[in-house]
């Protein structure tokens, strides 16, 4: 089994990449700004920051919400309106869609869905799930 786990976490890095950048391109759509850290101190805040989520923080008065992608040093930097296109942008292109499917997988359910179909002789007859 253990010959298996540097498989499987090859095979897993993709899909929490992925899901990270498909989170900072939501970002960037909804106007947060990407910050390079080059001193020593912003790059030890930034790597101390949880890398891949978004945090809020204050900052002279303000409050800000923040992403660290240490990987790639970067840190992507929005306020209050960019947060809030930021969900709204998430609502539509994740949550809305799958809400869709949801309605549609329901809607067919209740026409139905199967029934009749999976009938053998609507397939042309037993010989033809060989």
């Amino acid at each position: 089994m253990k010959q298996y786990l540097p498989l499987l976490a090859v095979l897993l890095l993709p899909a929490c990449t992925s899901h990270l950048q498909q989170k900072e391109n939501f970002l960037r759509e909804a106007g947060f700004h990407a910050i390079t850290p080059h001193t020593p101190a912003q790059i030890a805040r930034a790597n101390a920051l949880p890398q891949g989520h978004i945090r809020q923080i204050k900052r002279d008065g303000k409050t800000l919400f923040v992403l660290a992608d240490t990987r790639k040093n970067l840190v992507l930097v929005g306020g209050n309106p960019q947060y809030e296109r930021y969900q709204q942008i998430l609502y539509s292109k994740v949550v809305d869609p799958a809400i869709a499917g949801e309605k549609a997988d329901k809607e067919f359910e209740e026409d139905g869905g199967w029934d009749g179909m999976l009938d053998p002789f609507f397939f042309g007859g037993p010989m033809m799930w060989y």
